[in-house]
């Protein structure tokens, strides 16, 4: 049963972006992302209501490539790519 409930989207792109410490990064090592400061002010926004369309975007682009990463078992930048290449891009 897959679980799209909006509380379960969240709280697996948290945990995708703020606490996996599992990624195949760029540089081929296994960690957590660096520390970014736009998605930081995103997820704040997101916290406080005061959102903006592009907030919302990269939720959508952190939910799928967290799903196409695990599905696959592919690095940070295939799953990225294939967010873009579906129509979830998201530019701070």
């Amino acid at each position: 049963v897959l679980n799209t409930r909006p509380e379960y989207r969240i709280s697996r792109v948290k945990e995708h972006v703020f606490l996996d410490d599992t990624h195949v990064l760029r540089d081929g090592s296994i960690g957590r992302f660096d520390p970014d400061i736009e998605i930081a002010d995103a997820w704040r926004r997101l916290q406080n209501g005061d959102y903006s369309k592009m907030d919302l975007q990269l939720l959508k682009h952190e939910y799928f490539e967290s799903k196409f990463e695990k599905l696959f078992k592919t690095d940070y930048d295939t799953a990225h790519d294939k967010a873009i290449l579906t129509g979830r891009d998201w530019t701070p």
